[in-house]
């Protein structure tokens, strides 16, 4: 999983409610956590905004009763981001190699090799799509994870550009930079790259689903578990009952065998009948756990498992046309009184695009087997360390 992940929280919440206003072309008045809204007549929203006053809060119960609480879970929120996910507005970004600081892998940073001097020569543009995508992975009783989630999809060949959706959130959080007003984009392209983008975001998520679906598994076979056991208690319980209430039952009859004044036959025919129907009761309650037991609990099992049945959205609730520029990083490296130059594919905002490998024997450079140099050569400080 990237980095490019947001929990909804209340700077989160701020970001995207601002982008949101601005691309209903909304103009927001800030007194501190409080803004005053005003919408132009055509702007393409239900939701009332207009003249509204929205506060940004961490909690929604934190907010005064004349103001619309952007906070985390807060009922207006989630209107707003189902909003944004039927709308998903469009907006636009240009980022240059003047605009954004150097990406450098680290292969490079995690070496002895300094870089000297650096220079990028761009030779075109490429376009990707940043989609923000809110997510929401709960069961009804007890688990909820919300996180907003940037996905970038290269226009060109449909690849995911991790590095790049990382640095968009990057950038917006600095509040480095201003969207433009949507690019022109043909839908269908959009729709194939928002596509390419959510079964990325499906994959990135597996892990993570999985392993909350297992908990919640577990949790629902502890309760079908502990369920089992108060069923079968309870099943004793009554059997010790019904013996007893059988046991009183035949001593009512007997009293009325036995019994020389007519009122006192009379009393005991009246309570073997409240004992006959007590009994009846708990053997229908007794009958009804047996059944229970030797089908294994249908009913209640079905209630649990939805109880805790897992449910995962995944909604586009905003997308940004980036124009990236691609061409070639040049690099002065040095290590000690030895320095090299190396020319590598680069793409601003994303870094490096081709895998480095050690010149000596090939394998490739990463994080554990950084890059040095040895003989003018660069190579893997693990794999050809002298």
């Amino acid at each position: 999983m990237t980095d490019a992940t947001l929990p909804v929280t209340e700077r989160a919440v701020e970001r995207f409610a601002e982008a949101y206003l601005i691309s209903l072309e909304a103009d927001i008045t800030k007194e501190g956590r409080r803004w005053t809204v005003d919408l132009p007549e055509d702007a393409p929203t239900d939701l009332e905004l207009d003249g509204a006053v929205l506060e940004i809060a961490g909690n929604p119960d934190n907010v005064g009763e004349d103001a619309l609480a952007i906070a985390p879970e807060s009922p207006f929120l989630e209107r707003m981001l189902d909003e944004a996910a039927d709308r998903t507005p469009v907006g636009s970004l240009s980022l240059t190699g003047d605009q954004v600081e150097t990406r450098v892998p680290a292969w490079l940073t995690e070496g002895p090799v300094g870089i000297v001097e650096e220079s990028f020569t761009p030779y075109y543009d490429r376009r990707a799509v940043c989609a923000l995508f809110h997510v929401g992975i709960e069961t009804v009783s007890e688990y909820q994870r919300e996180e907003l989630h940037a996905v970038a999809i290269d226009l060109n060949d449909h690849e995911e550009r991790p590095r790049l959706a990382e640095t968009y959130l990057e950038l917006t959080d600095d509040e480095q930079l201003e969207l433009d007003e949507g690019r022109a984009i043909d839908q269908q392209e959009l729709t194939d790259a928002l596509n390419v983008a959510q079964t990325a975001l499906e994959n990135d998520l597996s892990s993570t689903i999985r392993k909350t679906r297992e908990r919640a598994t577990r949790t629902a076979e502890v309760e079908l578990d502990e369920y089992r056991q108060y069923v079968r208690q309870r099943r004793d319980e009554l059997t010790d009952e019904i013996d007893n209430l059988t046991s009183r039952i035949e001593e009512a009859t007997e009293t009325i065998d036995t019994a020389s004044e007519q009122e006192e036959r009379v009393e005991a025919l009246r309570k073997r009948k409240e004992l006959q129907a007590e009994l009846d009761d708990l053997r229908t309650e007794f009958d009804d756990l047996t059944t229970q037991i030797e089908t294994d609990f249908p009913e209640k099992r079905r209630e649990i498992w939805e109880r805790h049945a897992l449910t995962v959205r995944l909604q586009p609730v905003a997308a940004t046309v980036v124009s990236y520029e691609r061409g070639d990083l040049d690099l002065t490296l040095r290590v000690g009184e030895t320095t090299v130059s190396r020319s590598y594919g680069y793409a601003v905002g994303t870094g490096i695009m081709e895998e480095a490998t050690c010149e000596r024997c090939g394998k490739q450079l990463t994080a554990e087997n950084p890059l040095t140099i040895d003989a003018r050569r660069t190579v893997g400080a693990v794999c050809c360390d002298d």
